[in-house]
């Protein structure tokens, strides 16, 4: 099975290939559903498939609005340079998107957008014979699902979304977001408003209906987030070709974390086959990065003792992500960091070193300014600094390293 992990720019692709990604996928300039702040412009795509393709990972390009007919030409503008510069497969949602390539480009692979709404087999086999050659299910399948459409349509590649966060709206087609604030979830605007805080009241009556609700309000429409690593197993059994992690919008950090999991629990799985378990280290790694509470979604539907919906609005943040490493001087016995957060000396940090299967925990004594060599009690976003660190097992840490810091309570 293949791991596909989210590059919402540049240092996210980098840093899912570094974390053990089989595939990234990846914005088209303002033709993705997470534009504008998470698409690659031509000169970052070519800079991101060059890096991607020396380290034997695939690029996937999302290209997955609904457009209208003046969005065409420069989609296909941007697309043609795309295809020039390498990309392994495009991920498209429209007939007419789909149509056009198979007719100008006829040689690029072609994947089918969840957007898509792909739901049974007769619909795989139609898809099929119009040229695609992966399918993203619709999220709404069951395991079982997944299976008998795997067993009628065989040579089609399946793709299922595996972590991450949900949409409330059938496989994300949503108008809430373009009825409220004209941002169109289905242009890559959304604006999310199903995560908002919501209460709800008859026209002509003074007093709020009994919702169930917290102390923060009722949060009807907002899901919790996907996670299915415990269920590996299950996942191959359905016959899935691509595990994907949700969240281009998320933090390099959120990419590194999650990615390194999956690629524990698959690798871990092709080894072992029938005598696979899943290490509870990794839950509780999940754990650690900002999620919702966690749910298996409907692909298990007898798992039901935990509700979809998330009472509250936020996600859980137990950890920050307070820098990368630049570099580790061995024989200086120091660390310099690009710092992205707040660290303070006395602080306890935990690097994610792709290179490494465990996190290596580091205490920061001082901390000293790169630029003019003063000291610090605090380190903030976009300072180089440097702290004292000798790694009793004489590695060196690898540069892009991810650091986090636990969250004060």
């Amino acid at each position: 099975m293949e791991l596909l992990a989210p590059a919402g720019d540049l240092e996210k692709l980098k840093t899912a290939v570094r974390f053990g990604a089989d595939a990234v996928y990846c914005g088209a300039g303002s033709f993705s559903l997470r534009a504008p702040e998470a698409s690659f412009n031509t000169a970052n795509l070519a800079e991101g498939i060059c890096f991607a393709h020396n380290h034997g990972c695939r690029v996937y390009l999302a290209m997955n609005i609904f457009p209208f007919d003046d969005d065409f030409e420069q989609m296909f503008a941007y697309f043609e340079q795309a295809v020039e510069l390498g990309i392994d497969a495009v991920i498209v949602s429209d007939p007419g998107v789909l149509a056009r390539i198979r007719q100008d480009y006829p040689g690029v692979e072609i994947h089918l957008s969840t957007q898509a709404n792909t739901t049974n087999s007769e619909s795989v086999k139609f898809w099929y014979e119009q040229g695609v050659k992966r399918i993203i299910l619709a999220r709404e399948l069951s395991l079982e699902r997944i299976k008998e459409i795997k067993q009628k349509v065989p040579d089609m590649e399946l793709e299922a979304f595996v972590h991450g966060a949900m949409c409330i709206a059938y496989s994300g087609r949503c108008l809430l977001s373009k009825f409220i604030n004209d941002r169109s979830a289905n242009r890559g605007l959304c604006t999310h408003p199903c995560r908002w805080e919501y209460r709800l009241k008859e026209v002509g009556r003074e007093e709020e209906l009994g919702i169930h609700e917290d102390e923060r309000g009722s949060y009807i429409l907002n899901s919790r987030d996907l996670c299915m690593v415990e269920h590996i197993p299950e996942l191959a059994a359905s016959g899935l070709s691509g595990l994907k992690i949700e969240g281009r919008m998320k933090t390099a950090y959120y990419v590194a974390a999650v990615t390194r999991i999956y690629r524990f629990a698959i690798d871990r799985y092709q080894e072992q086959g029938e005598a696979y378990r899943c290490d509870p280290g990794w839950l509780e790694e999940l754990s650690r990065v900002p999620h919702r509470p966690y749910t298996t979604g409907f692909y298990l539907p007898g798992d039901k003792a935990e509700t979809e919906f998330a009472l509250r609005a936020s996600p859980i943040r137990n950890y920050n992500f307070v820098g990368t490493v630049e570099d580790h001087q061995l024989e200086k016995d120091k660390l310099i960091i690009n710092a992205r957060n707040r660290f303070t000396v006395g602080e306890e940090l935990e690097i994610l070193d792709p290179a490494c299967s465990e996190t290596i925990y580091v205490e920061v004594g001082s901390i000293t300014d790169e630029r003019n060599g003063k000291s610090l009690e605090q380190a903030h976003n976009s300072y180089l600094v440097s702290i004292p660190f000798k790694n009793l097992s004489g590695c060196r840490v690898s540069k892009h390293s991810i650091i986090r810091c636990k969250q004060d309570s």
